[in-house]
């Protein structure tokens, strides 16, 4: 009887073990363009947050000044771009997009999802680009972000409206 029921559950796994496989492959290298609701819990700074589950979120496309750390002080508007990142998310149902790396999928080096980040209307549609905003109000530069990226002139031109009227980081550069 003991034998029965193992061979059994082995059999149950045997079936099952493709379908998990390939879910486990889905959640951690989505296709592109996947999408994903999730909900903020903290923020870290300006580009980095943690969701509900956990799970660090670091925003792709752009990178905001660095906070104080160990041996180096803060970069300037680092606490404001901390600040309106959390204005923006904290609390609040997302949604993540994502557009993974054919070698790396969408995580970095650090173990962070790397997502494009909506933050939803309370009709729960796509209503703001978090990553447009911290253009728009100079509190981020595009970074790590080759040209055949979907938005990549679209962050550019932002990048340089900011640049060109000395808004944000780009007033004291």
């Amino acid at each position: 009887m003991h034998t029965k029921n193992i061979t059994r559950k082995l059999f149950h796994f045997l079936l099952l073990f493709p379908l998990l496989s390939a879910h486990a492959q889905f959640l951690l290298n989505p296709p592109f363009g996947y999408q994903q609701k999730a909900h903020v819990a903290r923020i870290i700074d300006g580009d980095t947050f943690v969701l509900t589950d956990s799970q660090r979120v670091r925003l792709l496309g752009v990178d905001t000044p660095e906070l104080a750390k160990l041996n180096s002080p803060a970069q300037p508007f680092a606490d404001s771009a901390k600040l309106f990142t959390q204005s923006l998310i904290f609390g609040k149902t997302i949604n993540l997009t994502f557009e993974p790396d054919p070698r790396k999928g969408v995580y970095d080096i650090f173990g962070r999802l790397l997502a494009y980040v909506w933050i939803l209307s309370s009709s729960g549609k796509d209503s703001l680009f978090l990553q447009a905003e911290l253009l728009k109000a100079g509190l981020a530069r595009v970074r790590f972000y080759p040209k055949r990226k979907r938005y990549y002139e679209i962050f550019r031109n932002l990048q340089r409206t900011a640049k060109k009227n000395k808004v944000g980081i780009w007033n004291v550069e």
